[in-house]
């Protein structure tokens, strides 16, 4: 899908946690070479949740994707297909704010128009 084609071109942020930095790397790579995400920002994390029934506590890498909202749906796919996890985190937010020539930047690094 052309992001210029869509109505839904606003910029947003997804965050993704992965296990490690060698997947959070793979990903990210994948996410901006596909045009899915104009930049990806990696950050290790420590992280505390429930699964399964009982509360975990450990490191994770958080991806920061900066994209359009168009590109969710491109995002969850390649996620579900390269995630080592059984349920994916996967979580857009929506951009209230920013300067419009970076909204406009991250539009034209996803749409392939830069």
């Amino acid at each position: 899908m052309a992001v210029e084609d869509s109505a839904d071109s606003r910029p947003v942020l997804v965050l993704i946690t992965v296990p490690d930095r060698e997947v959070a790397g793979n990903i990210a790579t994948a996410l901006v070479e596909k045009r899915f995400a104009a930049a990806v920002h990696v950050a290790e994390i420590a992280s505390v949740y429930r699964w399964q029934d009982a509360v975990h506590q450990g490191g994770e890498v958080v991806l920061t994707v900066k994209t359009v909202a168009a590109r969710f749906a491109d995002i969850e796919g390649l996620i579900d297909e390269s995630h080592p996890y059984d349920l994916p985190p996967v979580i857009q937010i929506d951009i209230e704010r920013t300067k419009s020539g970076y909204a406009q930047w991250i539009v034209e690094n996803v749409s392939g128009n830069s």
